[in-house]
């Protein structure tokens, strides 16, 4: 699999309904739609009934309808016209979270049902218990989706306020990691599955990462700064920095692959070209745009960044 065909897979994960019209996804990228039908982790889903017609020259989204006389789907135009619409036009695929969540957990041994159990329906599913180093006990396992919407922020909130974990409770999700808002109850580690996989291109997260996420303080760090293996966490002289932002970790690669050999400096644009900062973002007040703490250890001038602790 790529890395294109697992970024495709959580960005479906985070769409609002389950069942996403093939063709919609192919349109996004058909190398990667036909590499996760193949690999059976989106699944046939009916048809979704929605085309754009072609009526005065317009686009207009419509609903196709069954024909049991005609034997197709279609609508008809502004002239009473009907218009066949293939199936493959709207045929529908879903996500399998059974068989996404146990490739995402494969490094672990894991324990609970073959299949996930849901909690809130089609948002929340309690998936099993794994071995983690660093927990005194199995550590329970949910996957959420969409948490960067308010409604379901607040039902996941309930959640885990009425069902709280006995240590902790590592809660993945598809929702990327600057979306995810900050939990009171922190025994619950919200983890996008992205931030802590040991191969972009390949689901299964890694043990190792994961660990050093959920216990920080349990990793041999270098003085006077280190980072954790996905950049999401920097430690400076005892102080916890924490970057949820994928551009911004990919910046903080490169300046940190740039330190630890001993270069000097860097070029500062092609240092946000390199992170992905491609629309007029061009000056590290905008990358890390609200908070300061990253000017205690990122210094530029003259069109130069390093990093100095």
């Amino acid at each position: 699999m790529s890395k294109r065909a697992v970024d495709l897979l959580l960005r479906a994960m985070e769409a609002r309904s389950m069942s996403l019209q093939a063709l919609a996804l192919h349109q996004v990228s058909r190398s990667a739609t036909d590499a996760l039908i193949a690999a059976k982790l989106l699944v046939p889903s009916g048809h979704v009934p929605v085309v754009a017609a072609m009526d005065d020259y317009e686009d207009e989204p419509v609903e196709a309808t069954w024909s049991a006389e005609l034997k197709s789907y279609g609508y008809h135009d502004s002239t009473g016209r009907w218009v066949k619409v293939a199936h493959e036009d709207i045929a529908a695929c879903k996500v399998d979270y059974g068989l996404a969540l146990a490739k995402i957990l494969v490094a672990f041994e894991r324990a609970g049902p073959s299949r996930p159990t849901p909690l809130v329906t089609d948002l929340v599913w309690e998936v099993g218990t794994i071995k983690l180093a660093g927990a005194k006990a199995q550590v329970p396992i949910w996957f959420a989706r969409r948490l960067g919407d308010p409604g379901v922020w607040a039902q996941l909130e309930a959640l885990i306020g009425r069902k709280p974990p006995q240590e902790i409770r590592i809660i993945l999700t598809s929702t990327p990691g600057e979306r995810i808002p900050e939990t009171t109850q922190k025994r619950n580690h919200i983890i996008n599955v992205a931030d802590v996989a040991g191969d972009p291109a390949r689901l299964a997260i890694s043990a190792q990462v994961l660990g050093a996420r959920v216990f920080p303080e349990q990793v041999q760090r270098r003085f006077p700064i280190d980072h954790s293996d996905d950049y999401g966490i920097v430690w400076l002289r005892g102080e916890t920095l924490t970057f949820k932002s994928p551009k911004q970790r990919r910046l903080l690669n490169v300046l940190f692959d740039a330190y630890e050999t001993g270069s000097a400096t860097c070029l500062t644009e092609a240092v946000l070209y390199e992170a992905g900062y491609k629309d007029g973002t061009n000056s590290f007040s905008k990358v890390f745009s609200g908070r300061d703490d990253w000017r205690s250890f990122i210094k530029y001038a003259d069109g130069n960044c390093w990093i100095e602790p």
